[in-house]
């Protein structure tokens, strides 16, 4: 056996170089590859956004295209008018990217959620009557408006009105009295 007396042997200083110049060969090309172009600053959609979904939401609802004509009309404002009217741009990253010399601000109501959304305005919320408004119903007295509590608060919201059927003491017949003045919002 050969004493080691602190000689490398040249297959070790081969392994060395070897992966000193694969280190050397990653660096430059790390350091030549181009650059990718940086996109700009935050761009706000939001406008955008609510114009398309008006957009649709008007060619779904044609009735209301001579009414609310007038009513979506754009009005330019000002930066400061644009806070006063309601605009928000606290949460921006960059207030200046983000807002130009003039603002739009459109003057359309919120466009409904459901197309039934006026007529559910006159019936009853389920979810969210009290004992005393279910008693008002057509065919509901004390003990089915006291049932129909505990049912939500046992099993949680009624999803349809058709599961008012889980109730005691309701049936079809019922319900189908019921279903004209009763709505299940979640």
């Amino acid at each position: 056996m050969k004493p080691l007396t602190g000689t490398i042997s040249s297959k070790a200083i081969l392994f060395a170089s070897i992966l000193i110049l694969a280190a050397a060969i990653l660096l430059a090309a790390a350091f030549m590859e181009p650059k990718q172009p940086e996109t700009d600053d935050w761009v706000p959609l939001n406008d955008a956004v609510k114009s398309a979904v008006a957009a649709i939401d008007a060619a779904d609802t044609g009735e209301e295209d001579v009414k609310n004509k007038k009513e979506t009309e754009m009005i330019p404002v000002k930066e400061q008018e644009a806070s006063a009217a309601g605009v928000d741009h606290r949460n921006e990253p960059d207030e200046k990217a983000a807002i130009k010399d003039d603002t739009f601000v459109s003057t359309a109501p919120a466009a409904p959620i459901a197309d039934a959304g006026m007529e559910d305005t006159a019936k009853l919320d389920i979810n969210r009557a009290t004992e005393a408004e279910l008693d008002d119903l057509k065919g509901i007295g004390p003990s089915k408006a006291k049932a129909i509590i505990e049912d939500r608060e046992r099993n949680g919201k009624f999803a349809t009105v058709t599961d008012l059927l889980r109730v005691k003491g309701i049936g079809e017949k019922l319900l189908k009295g019921l279903e004209d003045s009763i709505v299940a919002r979640p």
